[in-house]
């Protein structure tokens, strides 16, 4: 029985009618190396879907369906085929399509509602209204049946939230706000049960149809009645195209090959029984391989390739029987658009998205106690700790190191608690990759917000450690001092934090990554200065000038040694003062030794505070810098 197609129109919620829009493929084939060898993934897949349709892709797992998907998608280059919209194999693949993943990138604080806000607005160009923005999200939660959870978060590990099919919905919904002609789903059934599984599709194909939308979407063992939502199924097998037509034939069609589908059996699953060639060698108690079962399973694999080869042919048979019904198909125009607003350069479209991804990471960090608030609480707790091991220290020069001690420790330990930022960032970079394979934005005003919206973080996590580490330990008695001791902190662990996030977009695994950063920062502190004061030539000329702490440790010792005066053990007279550091005051007559002599010791005089600071901000510029080239770089 031969495959054929049908077709459903629909007008926008809005009363403007449209006309369906062809999306079509032909003899796309995709090859890769494999341990030097060429394989071939797909082999000249051909197929069609119009506007408003839904194509079921089904097959066994390495039967090619992702790898379709991203072929299609553009996130991989086609070996050889053709791609056409509506007639013309001239169009933007990204400006006309969405693709949804398996996994669900969502930020866990967030409310439903504010996920799809914030995806409209890095969608939408600049100068289209927030009511039409608005009234965009609400269509879409009202298709997507989340209206009722609109104000409901996401969920966290620590915060309870939405379910899991509800996030499925939110997902997909991400995709249908950007407007879409093409929508391309990755097995969106995924972990959900059968009854979620129906309400998800039901509600994709309804606003499918409503909007025009044309709908690919690979699927695992759907039901019956899931399976029945879909107009079309394209099932695969070793990268060859089994069966492309109406999903109400396929039972009739395997039957007309001689496979007719047992009662009771749901036709989708009979289908991929017999294109599947899976199969697992069992092994005897003792760990060999039973050759006799071996054979025979060698045996039925064989016959099975044999069957996907008669399948395929049948295929092809069928296939070159339709061409000419095929291409009577008529090629119908998009009347459908855009909410419109002006043409954004590429500077207005950066700053944009820029302070919307800004916002976003704001109410992110706000919110989420795993970003900000645990530390803030952590950074609180160092400087208690601190405040009672370093307490009032007197100023005489037998505790000069101890007032180092105190500033290393500062700025050491809060490095280390720059890994408490990776968890929080790597769920953000899921929803980055996932945005910009979308092509929403680039990774540039990611960066640039990510930079901005840190900031008031740290710094408040500096002004909690230092107001009560700074007075009660007792360093330098000065207003001025402490705001420039809270300044020149804040820049050691906003540096600090640029390096964990940089070692986490290298290394996307949070195990990894702590374990690098931990490593990374136990570098530093080694050839930082204060535990060696003369450090071998080799590590001085290039590790120890460009770690970060060396000179917020630097800049922390002149700010609190500056115009203090220690006085030491002994009598001038009697000659017998003796200082810890050489000192310029005993030759004037006073047994003691000024900051200014201990900051010449510790060779830390011959750079100002002023270059000093332009060093610690340059190390955080070319941070920032690699950051961005990471991200960049990752697809």
């Amino acid at each position: 029985m031969a495959p054929s197609s049908t077709h459903s129109s629909s007008k926008e919620k809005n009363g403007t009618s449209m006309a369906s829009n062809t999306f079509k493929w032909d003899n796309v084939t995709f090859t890769t190396k494999s341990r030097g060898k060429q394989v071939t993934l797909l082999n000249g897949i051909s197929a069609s879907i119009r506007g408003g349709q839904m194509l079921a892709v089904l097959g066994p797992s390495g039967s090619g369906k992702t790898t379709l998907l991203d072929c299609l998608a553009g996130r991989k280059s086609v070996t050889s085929g053709q791609l056409s919209f509506n007639g013309t194999s001239s169009f933007s693949m990204h400006a006309i399509s969405s693709y949804v993943e398996q996994e669900d990138a969502l930020l866990g604080v967030l409310t439903v509602e504010e996920t799809l806000t914030f995806t409209t607005k890095l969608a939408f160009p600049t100068g289209v209204s927030a009511a039409e923005i608005q009234e965009r999200v609400k269509d879409t939660m009202e298709g997507l049946g989340l209206s009722h959870v609109a104000s409901n978060i996401i969920g966290t590990p620590i915060q309870r939230g939405i379910s899991g099919g509800q996030k499925r919905r939110v997902t997909i919904g991400n995709a249908l706000v950007t407007l879409p002609k093409i929508l391309l789903l990755d097995e969106p059934t995924s972990g959900l049960d059968s009854n979620t599984a129906y309400e998800v599709l039901l509600k994709i194909r309804s606003l499918a149809q409503t909007h025009n939308i044309a709908v690919l979407c690979t699927i695992h063992s759907p039901n019956w009645e899931t399976f029945s939502l879909f107009e079309k199924a394209l099932l695969l097998a070793r990268g060859r195209t089994m069966y492309l037509g109406p999903t109400q034939e396929v039972a009739p069609y395997f039957a007309a090959l001689g496979h007719p589908c047992p009662t009771h059996t749901n036709p989708a699953d009979h289908a991929l029984r017999l294109i599947s060639t899976d199969f697992q060698q069992d092994s005897t108690p003792d760990g060999t391989v039973n050759d006799d079962l071996r054979t025979a399973e060698a045996g039925e694999v064989a016959v099975q390739r044999s069957q996907l080869d008669d399948f395929a042919e049948a295929y092809t048979r069928h296939e070159e029987q339709q061409a000419s019904q095929n291409s009577s198909d008529g090629i119908l125009v998009n009347h459908a658009a855009k909410p419109k607003g002006k043409e954004s350069s590429w500077m207005s479209a950066l700053v944009n998205h820029t302070v919307i991804l800004t916002h976003r990471n704001f109410v992110n960090y706000r919110r989420n106690l795993l970003a900000y608030g645990i530390r803030c609480g952590m950074y609180l707790g160092m400087g208690i700790m601190i405040a009672a091991v370093f307490q009032k220290l007197p100023s005489i020069d037998s505790r000069i190191n101890d007032r180092l001690s105190a500033h290393f420790y500062g700025v050491a330990f809060l490095a280390f608690m720059s890994v408490a930022g990776i968890p929080s960032f790597l769920e953000e970079r899921a929803v980055l990759m996932r945005e910009r394979r979308n092509h929403l934005y680039t990774s540039a005003p990611y960066v640039l917000a990510n930079s901005a919206a840190t900031v008031p973080f740290l710094f408040i996590c500096s002004v909690l450690f230092s107001a009560v580490a700074y007075w009660a330990v007792g360093l330098r008695p000065d207003a001025q001092a402490f705001f420039r001791f809270v300044a020149f902190l804040f820049l050691s662990v906003y540096a600090a934090e640029c390096q964990a996030l940089l070692i986490a977009a290298l290394v996307p695994l949070f195990v990894a990554a702590l374990a690098i950063c931990a490593f990374a920062n136990g570098f530093f502190m080694s050839v930082q200065g204060y535990f060696l004061r003369t450090i071998p030539t080799f590590w001085r000329v290039w590790a120890h000038q460009i770690d970060y702490e060396t000179w917020a440790f630097q800049l922390l010792v002149r700010n609190d040694l500056t115009g203090l005066v220690f006085p030491c053990v002994g009598d001038i007279a009697a000659r017998t003062c003796q200082c810890s550091f050489p000192s310029s005051l005993i030759a004037q007559g006073q047994c003691a030794v000024s900051g200014e002599d201990v900051i010449r010791s510790l060779n830390f005089s011959n750079i100002s505070t002023v270059q000093a600071s332009f060093v610690l901000v340059a190390i955080i510029v070319v941070y920032r810098l690699a950051f961005w080239a990471v991200l960049a770089r990752n697809k």
